[in-house]
């Protein structure tokens, strides 16, 4: 049902699917949100009566604030201090900000966090990836749990009649194509993993890049045929409900982006033990098809993100409806 509806609300006007996304994906640390739990954290379900308060935070697009909902709630639940600081920006402007200390608690993605916040080469493989990780954010007192098993990659889009048309399906096909112009945020343009990728690594002399800030703009300059390719992520549902096709063999540049949850030294040892099973079992639910729903009601139904943590986690026991 709620599929059949999606359908007919996108295809009435794409302009409203912008708005919904822009207004929850828009964010800078000026527009952050910060609410700090009470004092008094004891629980009936048990948790600590004293501790250091655990700041989550989130990147500036929806997936992200949902995650960040979804593990601070939790917390909460179970008795620990929160503060919120969602929608600061990019990887570029948060990971300052974990190295000082001034964000304790962050669901971060694999491949992205070692190749944009470390510089470093990410392996393909996905233990080697959690191990490189963990290495890198033990040097500046951070540390990282178990990966969820749900993964959102960036993917390179083209129209279906596009993909037809020209016969493409990987990147790779790419090069036998005319020119191309790729749509993208403005760090694409350097970034390995996206833009300077394509063309150094599968020979796409034929691209061209435009700075295209916001997702939902990059859908529509796609669809209108503004642009040829547009990077989005996978489990942006917008990539199905427009018939787009994710273009394959891209292993070469984009690496694991299974999510996981990074967290202060100090929270981590405060904490012990029982604070990082509570992460890893919630970490454990979220799947690639968890986050496809998750996302797909706040860009096409229009639900706030912090109401799809609440409804999701009520519906799956661990919290009280």
């Amino acid at each position: 049902m709620r599929k059949s509806i999606r359908r007919r609300v996108f295809g009435a006007t794409l302009m409203a699917l912008m708005l919904v996304i822009a207004a929850c994906g828009d964010g800078s640390g000026g527009d952050a949100t910060t609410t700090t739990a009470p004092a008094d954290t004891t629980t009936a379900a048990g948790g600590p009566a004293d501790g250091p308060t655990i700041t989550v935070a989130s990147f500036n697009f929806p997936e992200s604030v949902i995650l960040a909902e979804i593990y601070g709630q939790v917390l909460e639940a179970n008795g620990y201090p929160i503060e919120r600081n969602l929608n600061l920006g990019s990887r570029e402007l948060i990971f300052p900000e974990i190295e000082s200390g001034a964000i304790s608690f962050l669901p971060e993605y694999l491949g992205s966090a070692i190749a944009v916040g470390f510089g470093e080469d990410a392996p393909t493989d996905e233990a080697e990836a959690v191990q490189a990780l963990s290495d890198l954010f033990a040097g500046v007192g951070v540390t990282v749990l178990a990966p969820a098993p749900g993964q959102d990659k960036n993917v390179f889009v083209v129209t279906g009649d596009f993909a037809s048309e020209n016969g493409v399906s990987t990147v790779s096909d790419l090069a036998g194509v005319g020119p191309i112009t790729l749509g993208g945020p403005p760090e694409c343009e350097e970034r390995e993993t996206c833009y300077a990728g394509l063309v150094a690594t599968y020979g796409l002399e034929n691209l061209s890049f435009e700075s295209i800030q916001e997702g939902a703009a990059r859908v529509a300059a796609l669809d209108s045929g503004e642009i040829e390719l547009a990077l989005l992520f996978s489990t942006q549902p917008v990539i199905t409900e427009m018939g787009f096709v994710a273009l394959e063999g891209t292993d070469e540049i984009i690496a694991p982006e299974n999510i996981i949850p990074v967290v202060s030294n100090e929270v981590a040892e405060a904490y012990g033990a029982e604070f990082a099973s509570l992460i890893d079992s919630i970490s454990a639910l979220i799947t690639t098809d968890v986050l496809l729903d998750l996302n797909g009601r706040v860009e096409l139904d229009a639900e706030n993100p912090e109401d799809v943590a609440t409804a999701w986690l009520t519906e799956n026991g661990l919290l009280d409806g």
